[in-house]
Parts: C-alpha cells; structure tokens; sequence
C-alpha cells in the first residue's frame, strides 16, 4: 500500500491532504478542551467571588437590585427552578453555601445562609468555544475547497494515464480533455500530434508494404518468364530491363523512406524545371499512343532535390497518362507555377487537401490493385516537403494538377 502511494503523485497528494486534514481535528479537540477548561475555572472563581460578596448582605437580611447586581453580570432569577433543574456543583453545607444549577441551557446561582437566600441567573456569554468552533470549520471548509481543487487539476494527469493505458492496447483515438490551463492544452496538442504521426507512420507502412510487394511482384514474374525462354540477345536484354526496374524501384523506395520516415530536411538549391521533367519522362517508357505537351517551361526555376523531384514529376505524369482518356498530358508553366492537365475521371481522393487516410474507397472508379493512392501520395508529400502548394481541380472531364510556392 505504501509503496504504491509513493509511486504515485495523486496518491502522494491525496496522502498529504488526509494528513493535514487528521492535524486539524486534532488541533481544533486540543484547543477546545484546552479553552473550555480555562473557562470552567474563570467561570467557577467568579461565581465563588459573586457568592462571597452576597453573603454578607443576605446575612443582614438585605436583598441586592438587579441594578446592583449588574456589575457581577447576573440578576435576580424569577422563575421557580424546576425539578428537571441539573446540579453541576455545590461548595458549603445545609447552613452556609452555594449550588450551580443548570435549566434550560441557563445557570443559576443558588446562595444561601440561615438569614436569607436568592436565586440569581447569570447573564455573562463567553463566545470563545463558539470561536473556536468556527475558525476551525472555515479552515476545514478550505481545506476542503483546496482538495477539490487540486483534485480538479490533477483530473487531466488521471485522464492521460487512462490514455496511455488505452494506447498501450492499440487505441489510437485522440485526448480530449476539457482545461483552460495552457499546459494541458499543450500536452493535449503534443499527445494528439504524436498520435497522428503514429496513425500515419503505421498507414504508411502497411501501404509500402503492399505497394513494395505489389511493384516488385510483376517484374519478378517477368524475369521468371524471360528466364523459362530459349536464351538469347533478347531475353537477355529483357532480364537485363527488368532488374534494372527493380533496382530503380529500389531506389525510388529508398528515397521516399527517407523522405516520409525521418523527414529529413531537404536542400535550397534551385534546379530548372524542364530537364528534370525530361528525365523524369525518359524513366517512364511511354508508349506509341501516348503524348506528353511541354509549354514554356526552359526558364522556370524550382528549389529543392533534383531527385525527389524526379519521382514527384514522374508519378504525376505515370499517373495522367495512365487514367487518361486520350492518353496525353499537358504541362505548362507560368505566373509561379507548374500545371498538370488532362481529360479523364477525378482523382479518387482530393489530393490539395489534409489527408489521413490514403485507402481508396471500393466505390471510386480507380484501377489502383494494391487499393492504395501511393502516386498520389508520393506527389502530396514531396511538394509539401519543398514547402510548395499542391492545388487541385476538375472541371468539364479535365483534371488541373497546380504545384505553386
């Protein structure tokens, strides 16, 4: 149990206020015995000292005014005590003396010798005890208010350590926690970003994981069909093509790890827009029927690296010249830009927006076989990456592809 509590803020916390809770009580039953004590006996010599100085004038058959009594702080008692009256004390015997007795939460004085006797009610109210009483309630009722307190702002460590507990059995649903304190809100902000990065860098390895195996499994199938073939000038050249696809798949994959896994940062250095898309173009062995359009584009200047870029403008044309229509694609650049043009369906996901989940729904029209948008995922990431825009628009069966600063 002990160890437990010391394992623990909330406990600690819980313990301590338990402690001064327990230290107050134990004040508040020393000081109230302590006062009534003093009080019983200041109350006990002053009722000795009004009984001493009526004895005298009772013995000389003389009854005392309330006038003259009222420098003792007592009166003349008019009512007959009752039988339910309590004795709390008596000093003297049968002839000579005086008895305290108490009716009706009130004291009254009984003196008496063989001349006389009188009944007197005492009018003194000490409102120590009654003090005392309330500081301690006051200072038990904000103690109590400070334990509700600190148990208000330890709820967001209680609500975290709940979601850490989830988190461990694989939810990853975000933290909400209701606070107007900058410092949960910040831990709030900080867990929720990490959860995301943990969703996306799990999304984005089951997808690699599918599209590696799914990139890699045709020309594989290639080869091993090349390989079952009389050998020859030609399926030697076929082989030889179809390593070199792999290996330069290999390197596209080796690039986007690095460019999605650590987020590395990438260079300034400016490159010219049309040799890069030329190269690009010359890895993609377009075929007869497909057309490419450059307009305008030997003096734009784009920053960054030459090679990411490559495999950015490589999956955008793979991409438009493979769901296209009529098998062409139009690039053009001018007012900052770079635009991407061709006729066909919409893209299965609005790729100028955030996106979290890079799954294609069974109910777009896109002949992706691993069910992932990876093109378009590589594009999305490799512009933002350089800090460029990535605007998308479809209009009139034409799909518009902008890559602005």
């Amino acid at each position: 149990m002990w160890s437990k509590i010391r394992s623990s803020l909330v406990g600690q916390i819980r313990l301590f206020f338990l402690i001064s809770f327990i230290v107050m009580i134990g004040l508040w039953g020393f000081f109230y015995l302590r006062q009534k004590h003093l009080q019983d006996e200041h109350v006990m010599a002053r009722y000795f000292s009004v009984a001493s100085s009526l004895q005298p004038l009772l013995l000389q058959s003389f009854t005392p005014s309330n006038e003259e009594l009222a420098e003792y702080n007592v009166k003349i008692f008019t009512h007959t005590l009752s039988q339910e009256a309590k004795r709390l004390y008596h000093k003297g015997d049968d002839l000579k003396g005086f008895s305290l007795y108490e009716q009706n939460r009130k004291h009254i004085l009984y003196v008496y010798n063989p001349i006389g006797h009188i009944y007197l009610e005492d009018l003194e109210e000490d409102y120590t005890l009654s003090l005392i009483h309330t500081i301690f309630l006051l200072l038990l009722g904000i103690q109590t208010l400070l334990f509700v307190a600190s148990q208000k702002l330890l709820r967001p460590i209680l609500e975290m350590e709940q979601k850490l507990k989830e988190l461990q059995k694989g939810d990853l649903s975000e933290l909400c926690i209701d606070s107007s304190y900058k410092e949960i809100r910040q831990i709030e902000n900080s867990y929720n970003h990490a959860i995301d990065y943990i969703h996306y860098l799990l999304q984005t390895r089951e997808m690699f994981n599918k599209i590696f195996m799914h990139e890699l499994k045709t020309p594989l199938a290639k080869g091993m069909f090349y390989l079952k073939n009389e050998p020859s000038a030609k399926s030697h050249a076929d082989i030889k093509t179809v390593f070199e696809t792999i290996n330069s798949k290999l390197d596209t994959f080796r690039a986007l790890e690095e460019l999605i896994a650590h987020k590395e940062d990438v260079s300034k250095e400016e490159h010219l827009v049309q040799p890069l898309l030329e190269r690009a173009i010359s890895t993609l062995h377009v075929k007869q029927n497909e057309t490419i359009h450059l307009h305008t584009c030997e003096a734009y200047v784009i920053q960054g690296d030459a090679d990411l870029w490559e495999i950015c403008f490589k999956n955008i044309i793979d991409n438009a010249l493979r769901y296209s229509d009529d098998h062409c694609v139009s690039i053009e650049c001018h007012d900052g830009s770079i635009l991407f043009s061709n006729t066909g369906m919409p893209l299965p996901l609005d790729i100028s927006a955030p996106i979290r989940d890079w799954k294609i729904s069974h109910t777009q029209k896109h002949r992706s076989t691993s069910g992932y948008g990876f093109g378009l995922f590589i594009i999305k990431n490799i512009v933002e990456l350089h800090g460029y825009r990535l605007r998308y628009h479809y209009e009139n069966h034409t799909l518009f592809l902008r890559i602005e600063k």
